[in-house]
C-alpha cells in the first residue's frame, strides 16, 4: 500500500496549489474512457437560471433527485436551461429503446403539472401518455453541462463551448443542462441519439462527432463511454469495438458482460453475429481532486484501465 501512497501522492497538485479539476485532469493525463453515466433515459426539465447546487434543492424540482427509477429504467433527472421565450415548462425525455435513444417532448401548462408528469412516467412510458409528442426525425442532440454553481470548469468551459455552439454552429440541438457528472472532464458532453458521453470536447471535433464524419479511432479517447454499458470494463470494451467496427456500432444491439478474469476482467460483446473478447486489467490509480483547492484536497481516486487485448470470432 506504501507504494499505492506514493504513487497517489505524485499526481496530486503541489500543497501551495489550487488547479481547477479539468486543468488538474489534463497535467495528470487522465483517461476519461469507463466513466459515463449508465442509464436508461434521461428527463431535461426546463427552469431558468440561476440554479443552486445541487439542482434538486429548487423549489421547482423538490421530490426528486438525480437518478430515478421509472417505466424506461434507470433515469437521469437534469435541469435545462430554457430553450425558447414560451411561458410554458417544457420537459424533454430521451428514452433508451435497444440501441438509440428516441426523443418525446411534453408541454406543461403550468408548473404544478411537473410532478403529476414525473408520477405517470414512472408507471407509463412516454408513448402511453397522451400529451407525449414524440421528435421523428430523432436528429443529433447535445447535451452540454454549463453549471457553473456546481463547478467552476463546467460554468467555464462548458460556457464557453456553448456560446461558440450559438454563435457559429445554431444548427446543433444544444441543450444547456445542470451537473452530468465528471466535470473534471469539462467541457462534458452527452449526444443523442447514440447516447454516448464526451470528455474535453471542442466546437471543432463536435462538429465532426455528430455528423460521423472523422474516424473512431480518432475520437475514442475522449469518448466516456455508451451509457448503455457499466461503468468501467463494459464501457471500457465496448469503446474498443466502437473503434473497430466504427460509428456503425450504434445503430447495433449489443449485449455486453463482464466477468472477473485473473487480476482484471474478460469481458464479451455480442453484436451482429460477432462475439468480441476484450481483456482487461487496472491501471493506475489517479486521485480526483478538488476544484480550486489547495493540494487539491480533499481527493477520491479511481481506477483507469489497460486494455490488453481484443479478439473477434464468429457466433455460430
Amino acid at each position: 500500500m506504501q507504494n499505492l501512497s506514493e504513487n497517489i501522492d505524485q499526481l496530486l497538485p503541489l500543497p501551495t496549489d489550487a488547479p481547477a479539476c479539468s486543468e488538474h485532469r489534463q497535467t495528470i493525463g487522465l483517461d476519461p474512457r469507463g466513466t459515463a453515466l449508465n442509464i436508461d433515459a434521461v428527463v431535461l426539465i426546463e427552469l431558468p437560471l440561476p440554479w443552486p447546487k445541487p439542482v434538486f434543492t429548487h423549489s421547482d424540482l423538490k421530490g426528486l433527485e438525480s437518478l430515478i427509477h421509472t417505466s424506461m429504467g434507470v433515469t437521469r433527472v437534469l435541469a435545462c436551461q430554457p430553450r425558447s421565450d414560451e411561458q410554458n415548462t417544457t420537459v424533454t425525455v430521451f428514452s433508451k429503446e435497444d440501441t438509440t435513444f428516441d426523443r418525446w417532448v411534453f408541454e406543461l401548462e403550468s408548473k404544478d403539472s411537473l410532478m403529476e408528469l414525473i408520477e405517470t412516467l414512472i408507471s407509463s412510458k412516454p408513448e402511453k401518455i397522451t400529451t407525449s409528442k414524440q421528435i421523428k426525425e430523432n436528429k443529433e442532440a447535445v447535451l452540454l453541462c454549463t453549471q457553473g454553481s456546481h463547478d467552476i470548469c463546467c460554468g467555464s468551459k462548458g460556457t464557453r463551448l456553448a456560446n461558440q455552439i450559438e454563435e457559429q454552429e445554431s444548427r446543433i440541438d444544444l441543450f444547456k443542462v445542470s451537473h452530468l457528472g465528471g466535470h473534471r472532464f469539462s467541457p462534458t458532453v452527452m449526444t443523442m441519439p447514440d447516447g454516448r458521453m464526451w470528455a474535453g470536447l471542442d466546437l471543432e471535433t463536435l462538429g465532426p462527432i455528430l455528423e460521423k464524419r472523422i474516424e473512431t479511432e480518432q475520437v475514442a479517447e475522449l469518448c466516456r463511454g455508451w451509457v448503455g454499458a457499466a461503468k468501467g470494463p463494459e464501457q471500457i470494451a465496448e469503446i474498443e469495438i466502437f473503434k473497430q467496427i466504427g460509428w456503425e456500432i450504434d445503430d447495433q444491439k449489443r449485449d455486453i458482460n463482464a466477468s472477473t478474469s485473473g487480476n482484471g476482467w474478460s469481458v464479451e460483446v455480442l453484436l451482429r453475429n460477432e462475439r468480441w473478447n476484450v481483456d482487461i486489467t487496472p491501471g493506475r490509480q489517479v486521485p480526483t481532486i478538488t476544484c480550486r483547492s489547495e493540494g487539491g484536497l480533499p481527493f477520491t481516486t479511481e481506477t483507469e484501465y489497460i486494455v490488453n487485448s481484443v479478439d473477434k470470432a464468429n457466433q455460430h
